[in-house]
């Protein structure tokens, strides 16, 4: 084993928590592997070709079988760890209801003992313990009934594979081996408060959506429910008050007894029931850890797509424990994809990992299988909707919308209560809704815990108000696109929250398209046709159109764009690949500006962007309008400094502060150093809007072009600018700043820039470099967004529209989808493959969601142990008419340039699509998901 030596060539500083050194250190693709495997490199070098990617970024990596994947590591392929690998097994409750025992392991021979079991007793007499966001009981302590289905009762260490394989097989499923009371005990869930309770009033101005509102949660303010157990307390509704909570409640109480009494209204009540779901990510959970006690340095690798959060939660739980007091450094490396649906983000597994790190004598790994990723990872949400929805007889606009939804948050609160808020603040989907009182309620259960999954509440609330709207439509016999268009906001409309979305609004061009669809013209037609030739089964047609926020509301991304001496663009990104496309999109986008996509591109960096030198001291989404402007006077403060790789973010949060990074580092450098070759060569006056890139040169008129490479080694020669460093904080729109760059001011819509120079850099430049060799530019001014947009709680939106056809077999019940047509405004393409891909993976998930996927709410579902894709149904390609997809994607608005997150987007219309579709072929009706083969060949006989 080499020894351990910190070096900023190798690791990057992170923070210092509690004395403990917190360092990453990046999982880079590992080409020279693919090379031995006789990929030559100039094939990865082809991957960018005539203006476009040709292929993925990491697909050489990917087809060569690459250690791209957190699991796919072990001891011996990491530098400086001993070769020598431990493994660790947890021990889970598949009880919910009786008193946990303890463990008897004389179920396994003596010689497949473990060398160590870490229990509660162990956790506790070390000060261990999860950081709050997580919770308490990190491991089940003897004498307690666990908290959830799953609950973590040991960890088990082994020092060999095979020893270790054997008895994890004999162990996982042994009915004694987890020993527990006899009695049965009420759920510990049942006595714990709410993980959230949200409301969101509205009612508009007499003068309509254009003027304020009388009353709405961004215009008014937010309010909350106090907690009796788990009961909601709401303020007394008082009409006038000058609280808004009461104030509130009385125009919520008004809107809700006028659903019962206004005899011009059609209204519509219904209740809906959606699912629990595995997100059902290729790479279960993984982790592997090694304590290097010499150099009191815990080493880790994780699975996550939140690693910046472990950088700092990780470090606090080892400073307070009297038993890590001689951990000094803690080393984090990233893998290259660390996504999985959401299914991991600000997962607990890898603080698991750690301890089993603490307490084992070698490099130890954790890896979930299936069996145990079922019972242990994060899920979607169930809901439960009972939905009220107002039109008037005549005009047919909407009136109101009543919503009350019920959600289980499972064992462990993790992001239930902003699941919950998302859910409320989309259901309305693409409409303009005058008065609305809607109510999430998110309540812990002992089902294993809900998380941040794919749709993340808008999915299961959205697809309930298109079901109403179909259903609306034909029982007031109106056609559905008619509805749709009497009711589909447009610009200047407000949402549910009152605030009014950012941009242009494109709702009645995508219905129009939509309906002109020979799918949808002919439908009847086609019906009557495929019904004759196949009298086993019976043809129908449905639509679902959504328009889904993308963002959280404090969007903080970093980017660096820089070039070496002979002409290699590099990119550097904060966000974590989830096989979305992030590396090839981002290494793309440039080429705008430099005419070149990036030779060498690093994501999940966190640690580089030190060279900003911000700072961030508060929640953005909780501190007042006067810390904010207080804090702002420091030019080094920011309201977030790194944010998740999470909401859809990367095609514009991402985007936008690479291409800044771009921009800046051609228009302040590379553009200046090419006219200064031009001057020598007799070609003066050119200016910035003369020049344009093409096949790799740029060019102007009556001069010489030239190629990047000359370029980079003017602009490095000459100590010019080299690289550039930018970071972005977005709440519903972008903070402004001035910088002076090149002795004049300038105004971007970042909060914090970082300069390289070249190797050519005069002795005042290498002055104010930092110890990462950037000099930072001191902001003049800045704008931050008023922290009043946090209650607008949406204000980016893309809108996606899907139609199916498909059919049903009359007897077994069985769908057959035959063709679908997405339409969706994606803004700017980045490119369109990642995009086609997207469309593709966002329907086949929405088809299992509505068809196919689902998780029993009780003892015999996931949290039992006993659940894998034996079991688990999940959508293969006969199942989503792989082959007759088909698409359409919005052109832009001229003189626009941003593109838009569409990643949760388009797995959300297809449902309500598919149900109607249902409904069109069978004439009958669900109110649940998902819609099985049985439920449809029940409901006919």
């Amino acid at each position: 084993m080499k020894q351990w030596e910190l070096s900023r060539r190798d690791f990057m500083k992170k923070c210092v928590i509690g004395g403990v050194t917190v360092y990453s250190a990046p999982m880079l693709l590992q080409q020279q592997s693919a090379m031995a495997k006789g990929v030559a490199s100039s094939l990865a070098e082809t991957w960018y070709q005539d203006g476009k990617p040709a292929f993925r970024f990491d697909a050489i990596e990917k087809i060569t079988g690459e250690k791209i994947y957190g699991r796919d590591y072990r001891a011996k392929d990491i530098p400086s760890w001993p070769d020598t690998q431990h493994h660790a097994f947890i021990v889970r409750a598949h009880i919910a209801d009786k008193v946990y025992q303890g463990l008897d392991l004389s179920v396994i021979p003596k010689d497949l003992m473990p060398y160590k079991i870490i229990t509660a007793e162990d956790l506790e007499s070390n000060a261990l313990k999860l950081p709050p966001f997580y919770g308490d009981n990190m491991l089940l302590k003897k004498g307690s009934a666990p908290d959830y289905l799953g609950h973590e009762v040991a960890i088990l260490l082994f020092n060999d594979f095979a020893q270790f394989l054997k008895a994890k097989m004999m162990l996982q499923f042994h009915e004694h081996f987890v020993q527990y009371g006899p009695e049965t005990v009420p759920y510990n869930a049942a006595s714990k408060q709410p993980y959230a309770g949200w409301r969101i009033v509205r009612e508009e101005s007499t003068k309509g959506s254009q003027d304020d509102d009388i009353y709405s949660t961004y215009h008014s303010g937010q309010f909350f429910p106090k907690y009796e157990g788990q009961k909601l307390l709401w303020p007394n509704p008082v009409k006038g008050s000058d609280d808004i909570g009461e104030r509130g409640m009385y125009l919520a109480q008004t809107l809700r007894q006028e659903m019962t009494s206004n005899d011009d209204w059609f209204v519509l009540n219904k209740q809906y029931k959606t699912q629990s779901i595995e997100p059902m990510m290729l790479e279960p959970e993984a982790y592997n850890g090694f304590f290097d006690k010499k150099s009191q340095t815990l080493h880790v690798v994780i699975t996550t797509q939140s690693p910046q959060d472990f950088y700092l939660q990780a470090g606090k739980v080892l400073s307070e424990s009297p038993l890590t007091q001689s951990i000094k450094n803690l080393v984090v490396h990233s893998p290259y994809i660390g996504g999985g649906f959401g299914g991991k983000d600000h997962t607990i597994f890898p603080y698991y990992g750690m301890i089993a790190s603490i307490f084992a004598d070698a490099p130890v790994r954790l890896a979930n299988n299936r069996f145990e990723q079922f019972q242990s990872g994060l899920k979607r949400h169930p809901f439960h909707f009972t939905n009220q929805l107002a039109f008037d007889k005549s005009s047919l606009k909407l009136k109101g919308l009543v919503a009350d939804m019920n959600l289980d948050g499972g064992g462990r609160e993790n992001f239930s209560s902003s699941v919950a808020m998302v859910g409320a603040s989309a259901i309305q989907g693409i409409y303009y809704i005058p008065r609305n009182d809607i109510v999430a309620t998110c309540l812990p259960s002992y089902l294993p815990t809900a998380g941040s999954m794919r749709g993340y509440g808008s999915l299961q609330s959205m697809a309930s108000i298109e079901m109403m709207f179909n259903e609306a439509a034909d029982e007031m016999k109106v056609d559905p696109f008619k509805l749709r268009r009497v009711n589909a906001m447009v610009n200047g409309d407000k949402n549910t929250q009152g605030s009014v979305p950012l941009e242009n609004i494109r709702y009645q061009e995508m219905l129009d398209l939509a309906e002109k669809h020979e799918m949808w013209q002919n439908r009847q037609a086609n019906k009557t046709k495929f019904d004759q030739a196949n009298p086993d089964k019976s043809m129908g047609v449905g639509f679902g159109f959504v328009s889904k926020d993308y963002g959280t509301g404090s969007n903080a991304p970093s980017s660096y764009v820089g070039v070496t001496p002979d002409g290699k663009v590099v990119v550097k990104v904060f966000s974590v690949e989830m096989g979305t496309g992030t590396d090839t999109s981002q290494a793309s986008l440039i080429s705008e500006y430099l005419g070149s996509a990036a030779d060498n591109l690093d994501i999940a960096q966190i640690e580089v962007f030190d060279a900003l030198e911000i700072f961030d001291d508060a929640s953005p989404y909780i501190m007042s309008q006067e810390h904010q402007d207080k804090m702002a006077k420091n030019p080094r403060w920011t309201p977030m400094v790194v944010s998740a790789s999470s909401a859809s973010q990367s095609a514009f949060f991402q985007s936008h502060s690479t291409k800044y990074a771009a921009k800046i580092l051609f228009e302040e450098s590379l553009f200046m150093a090419a006219k200064t070759i031009w001057e020598k060569q007799g070609s003066s006056g050119i200016t910035i809007t003369d020049v344009s890139w093409q096949g790799g040169q740029l060019h102007a008129k009556d001069a010489e072009p030239l190629s990047l490479s000359i370029i980079c080694k003017k602009a490095h020669a000459e100590g010019m600018i080299t690289g550039v460093m930018t970071h972005g904080f977005n709440r519903w729109q972008w903070a402004t700043a001035k910088f002076e760059l090149n002795q004049q001011q300038k105004e971007y819509p970042l909060d914090a820039i970082a300069l390289e120079y070249g190797i050519g850099a005069n002795d005042a430049v290498k002055a104010k470099q930092n110890k990462q060799g950037f000099v930072v530019q001191e902001r003049q001014a800045v704008n931050y967004p008023k922290v009043k947009l946090n209650s607008a709680m949406v204000r980016y939106y893309t809108p996606c529209l899907t139609m199916v056809e498909l059919a049903v077999h009359k007897v077994s019940g069985e769908v057959e989808i035959l063709r679908t047509h997405t339409w969706i405004e994606p803004g700017k393409v980045h490119v369109r493959e990642l995009v086609e891909g997207q469309i593709e993976g966002g329907l086949t998930m929405g088809i299992g969601h509505v068809l196919h996927e689902a998780l029993p709410q009780d003892n015999t579902g996931a949290g039992n142990g006993e659940w894998n894709i034996d079991r688990y149904k999940v959508p293969f390609a006969k199942d989503n008419g792989v082959w007759t997809l088909d698409y359409t994607l919005l052109p832009t608005i001229d003189g626009s340039d941003e593109s838009k997150g569409l990643a949760e987007v388009v797995m959300i219309p297809i449902v309500p699509a598919v149900v109607e579709a249902i409904y069109q072929a069978t004439e009958k009706r669900f109110y649940h998901l998902p819609i099985t083969a049985k439920d449809i060949s029940e409901a006919n006989a």
